[in-house]
């Protein structure tokens, strides 16, 4: 019998690995206790005969509001199958990961399967979708009540016995401590920096997750929360303070992973890679070394990554990013426009990142840029502003040196956020049952949902006609048009009881 099962769940994007289940086996056995990872996402994907067409329509269940008869027998076979996972591994635990709101229907759906099973194994659950609010889009198939919705998914879940233990926050401290004494208290970290045992994906085929790329890239954690603040972003909720290890425990992670693996393509989970400069440049420096040394078996990475004034970054930086392996750098532009970057107190410019994409394509170094449009500040001019960004982009595109953007999701305030704890004081109206999507800014008021729709749709034309690549856009729409099915009602009464 296992000390624990970790397990990840759909709503699953298979083109990465999901890290968490191999990162809290590293810690557990380097504890002393045993353990098994199992990502339920490429078992649905084996259900399908890794058919990627039929996995992903199959994956609209877990994020959709209806039920689609036709997907009932093969949704059925997939929580079956999860079951005798758990009855032919027994565990004295169950760790379920939440890694989102869109993993929450398939949480709650086994949690509820494994009790009715008879499986003695307690039930413990944790990650973002744990800390918020249960999804709107999936919430009318649990007849929540009235005080269900008002609390977070990890408390539906106690509150209905679903699981027994929830963990807010990291695992990595908690685990160990409810291995060890049959409860989770909460961490608490004495230090800025931390330490993280090298992953296990002893239990991985990595060849599950090769579907559009020839070579796998795996995950890796260097920090923990930001440096800014960004008022539309809830990683400081999640993760609370800025924490980081040290660069050269970075690099020596990713030395010893390649090493074992065969991987040499890594990606990070920060909110920032170059959020502290010192350890960002200790990393930079031992990896640089190491590829050069290596040229065979350079390591290449990517990550997110913030856009700083020239005058703040250190002359060498760029030369060590390309000797290091930087590639495909996540860049969060968001805005085109100057005045909506401050009201997001971003703390950048459009034209820090024109400097940036200059600086990556003299060192050959890739990027993705991050984009969305309707934030609440975001006039009809911001949105001018926006649309020249993207013409201003284009010749890095056709260089290379852009890769592709992402367009996003029409702006939602989003649970945990600064933009939603000062909403009132923005003099911002929200829709009591859905304060995500329906909202208006009385300051601002053209900024309505139809308008943010079409600003979206016009943003991807304008990429479409200057041939800059796009990424996400089916999840994006798909997502967008099943909701405006199902909420048109409700957003047209509201807009008119605001008008």
């Amino acid at each position: 019998m296992y000390d624990i099962i970790f397990c990840s769940l759909p709503y699953s994007d298979l083109d990465h690995v999901y890290s968490a289940p191999a990162i809290l086996k590293g810690v557990v056995v380097s504890n002393g206790f045993t353990a098994k990872t199992v990502d339920f996402g490429c078992e649905l994907f084996k259900q399908f005969d890794r058919d990627i067409t039929k996995f992903n329509h199959a994956q609209i269940y877990f994020i959709s509001p209806d039920n689609n008869p036709t997907l009932k027998k093969d949704i059925e076979q997939f929580y079956s199958n999860c079951i005798s996972f758990l009855k032919n591994n027994p565990s004295k635990y169950i760790g379920i990961s939440v890694l989102s709101i869109s993993t929450q229907r398939a949480v709650f759906e086994l949690c509820m399967r494994i009790k009715e099973s008879g499986i003695q194994s307690k039930i413990v659950i944790g990650g973002c979708g744990a800390k918020v609010n249960f999804y709107s889009n999936v919430a009318t198939h649990f007849k929540l009540s009235a005080k269900e919705k008002l609390i977070t998914f990890g408390e539906v879940m106690q509150k209905r016995n679903l699981v027994d233990y929830v963990i807010i926050g990291d695992g990595e401290d908690a685990i160990i401590e409810l291995l060890q004494n049959n409860t989770v208290q909460p961490s608490v970290f004495a230090s800025e920096e931390f330490k993280s045992p090298v992953p296990n994906y002893d239990d991985y085929d990595f060849s599950d997750y090769l579907h559009f790329t020839d070579e796998i890239a795996l995950p890796v954690t260097g920090s923990k929360g930001c440096v800014r603040d960004c008022d539309f972003c809830d990683v400081k909720y999640h993760f609370g303070k800025y924490r980081y290890r040290t660069g050269v425990d970075i690099a020596n992670e990713l030395i010893a992973v390649s090493k074992k693996n065969g991987i040499k393509k890594f990606r990070f989970t920060d909110s920032l890679v170059n959020g502290g400069f010192k350890p960002y440049m200790e990393f930079l420096r031992v990896l640089s070394e190491y590829n050069l040394a290596n040229p065979d078996k350079k390591i290449t990475w990517s990550g997110q990554y913030i856009c700083r004034p020239q005058n703040e970054v250190p002359k060498e930086l760029y030369a060590l990013m390309r000797d290091a392996g930087a590639e495909g750098i996540t860049i969060g532009a968001e805005s085109g426009s100057n005045r909506v970057l401050t009201a997001m107190n971003k703390k950048t410019t459009v034209e820090a990142l024109y400097d940036e994409l200059e600086q990556f394509r003299t060192y050959g170094i890739t990027c993705v840029l991050l984009t969305f449009v309707g934030h609440w500040s975001e006039t009809w001019d911001d949105f001018v502003e926006h649309c020249k960004m993207l013409v201003n982009i284009a010749p890095y595109a056709r260089s290379g040196t852009i890769s592709a953007i992402t367009l996003g999701y029409p702006y939602i305030f989003t649970d945990g956020t600064p933009a939603l704890d000062n909403h009132a004081m923005n003099n911002i109206v929200i829709n009591k049952s859905d304060i995500n999507n329906i909202w208006i800014n009385k300051d601002n008021p053209t900024n309505t949902f139809k308008e943010r729709v079409y600003r979206r749709l016009l943003a991807q034309t304008i990429c479409r006609q200057l041939n800059i690549p796009t990424v996400a856009d089916f999840d994006d729409l798909l997502y967008l048009t099943n909701y405006i099915n199902i909420s048109h009602r409700e957003i047209n009464e509201f807009f008119q009881s605001n008008s």
